[in-house]
C-alpha cells in the first residue's frame, strides 16, 4: 500500500469511526482500524461486535492494499501533525507516516483476520435532517437506563408510525419522549437501539443545514448513513414498555412557569440533596404547590433550603417530592422559554411538556414524602 490522501480528511474518518472502536477486549485486532486503499479512495473500518463504523474518502492512490493499525495512537499522531497531506505506506508489516518533517512507523496487525461488517439489507428507512435526529437524541437518551439487569431499557425505541418518527427512553423512574413529522411517506418500522449506541452517534452529528442521515433497519441491525460514514448497530431484543400506558391523561394540579426560573431554583435548592451515606440515598426536594406560587424545599444533614418561584397555578394545592437529578435533566434540555407540569396526587407520575405544541414529553415518577 502507498497513498497520498488529506490529513484532515484522514482526521476526520478516525474521529468518526473511533465511536466503534473496542476498548479492553480480549480480541486486540478490535482495538485497530482497519485501513483499505482501492479505486482511488481510502475506506476505514472500525468493528466492536455491537457497533460497525465505515468511513470513505478520496485520496491518490499508488498502491493498493489494506492493513490494521492501532487507531488510538495513530489517532494521537495525526492531531500533532499540521501538514495538508500525508503519506501512508505499507511496508515489511510496518505502517509508515511520512510528513514534511517526520517519519513514524506503526506495528500492524492481520488485515484479514479483522470481522467484516455484516452485508445489510434495509428494509424500512426515513431520511431528515441530521440536526433535527441529533436535537432529538440529546432531549430524550439521557433517560435511558444503565441498569443491565434490565436490557431492554438500555435502549431507546426508534419508531416510525403514520410518517412520525419518535424516540422514546425510560429508565423506570422517568420516561423521555420526542416526535417529528416527516414529510415524505414512510413504511412504520420500530427497534430498540442500544443507549451506547446513540450516544456515539451525538458524537458525530451535524447541525449544519441541509446535512441529512439515513436510518434503516432490519429483524436485527440498525443503519445509519451520515456523509462519508456508515454505521451499523444491532437492536436489542423484547418488547419495550407500553409508555402510552404511563403517560398521565388528567391532572388535578397544573402549573406553568419559566424553565430557566424553575430550573436554577432547582439546581439551588439540590445543592442540600447531598447523599445520606447512613441511608445509602439522597433527601428529596420537595416542592409545595398553593394557589400563589411554587416553593422548593430540602432538609438534610447539610443544612436546609427554601425558595418560591413565581408560578400560574391551576387546580388543588400539592406537596410532592423529587429526585432533584431526574427534574433537573430534564429541564436543561428543554429550549422552551416556558413549561407546563401536570400533577394526579403527591405519588402519581408528573407530566412535564411545552405550553405550545406537543414535540416532546417528560414523564417523572415522585419520591413519597414522610408525614411529618
Amino acid at each position: 500500500m502507498n497513498i497520498k490522501c488529506s490529513l484532515r480528511e484522514l482526521i476526520n474518518g478516525l474521529n468518526t469511526v473511533s465511536i466503534a472502536s473496542a476498548n479492553k477486549t480480549t480480541m486486540p485486532i478490535l482495538e485497530g482500524v482497519l485501513i483499505e486503499a482501492y479505486n482511488n479512495k481510502v475506506k476505514l473500518t472500525t468493528n466492536n461486535l455491537e457497533l460497525g463504523c465505515e468511513y470513505e474518502f478520496e485520496c491518490k492512490i499508488e498502491t493498493e492494499g489494506k492493513t490494521v493499525v492501532d487507531i488510538r495512537m495513530l489517532n494521537e499522531i495525526v492531531r500533532k501533525i499540521e501538514d495538508n497531506e500525508v503519506e501512508l505506506v505499507l511496508e515489511d508489516n510496518l505502517f509508515i507516516l511520512k510528513s514534511v518533517n517526520g517519519i513514524f512507523k506503526l506495528a500492524t496487525m492481520n488485515a484479514n483476520e479483522y470481522p467484516k461488517l455484516p452485508v445489510f439489507n434495509v428494509e424500512n428507512s426515513i431520511e431528515l435532517e441530521q440536526a433535527t435526529f441529533k436535537d432529538m437524541l440529546k432531549k430524550s437518551i439521557f433517560c435511558v437506563s444503565n441498569d443491565e439487569n434490565r436490557p431492554i431499557y438500555n435502549g431507546a425505541l426508534v419508531k416510525v408510525e403514520g410518517n412520525i418518527l419518535t424516540i422514546v427512553a425510560v429508565d423506570g423512574f422517568r420516561l423521555a419522549l420526542r416526535k417529528h413529522l416527516n414529510k415524505t411517506n414512510i413504511n412504520d418500522f420500530k427497534a430498540i437501539i442500544p443507549g451506547k449506541v446513540l450516544s456515539e452517534l451525538l458524537k458525530i452529528l451535524s447541525d449544519i443545514d441541509g446535512d441529512k442521515i439515513k436510518i434503516g433497519v432490519n429483524k436485527n441491525q440498525a443503519l445509519f448513513e451520515i456523509g462519508q460514514s456508515v454505521i451499523i448497530s444491532r437492536i436489542i431484543e423484547g418488547e419495550f414498555l407500553n409508555y402510552n400506558g404511563i403517560i398521565p391523561e388528567n391532572y388535578e394540579t397544573k402549573i406553568k412557569l419559566k424553565t430557566k426560573n424553575l430550573l436554577d431554583s432547582f439546581e439551588r435548592v439540590a445543592l442540600f440533596a447531598k447523599e445520606n451515606k447512613e441511608k445509602d440515598k439522597k433527601s428529596p426536594v420537595k416542592m409545595k404547590i398553593e394557589i400563589d406560587g411554587v416553593v422548593l424545599s430540602c432538609v438534610s444533614d447539610t443544612g436546609d433550603a427554601k425558595e418560591s418561584i413565581t408560578a400560574v397555578v391551576e387546580g388543588k394545592n400539592l406537596e410532592i417530592g423529587f429526585n432533584p437529578r431526574y427534574v433537573i435533566e430534564a429541564l436543561r434540555v428543554i429550549e422552551d422559554e416556558e413549561i407546563s407540569i401536570e400533577f394526579t396526587s403527591s405519588i402519581s407520575p408528573v407530566l412535564i411538556k411545552p405550553t405550545v405544541g406537543n414535540g416532546y414529553i417528560y414523564v417523572v415518577l415522585p419520591i413519597k414524602l414522610k408525614q411529618e
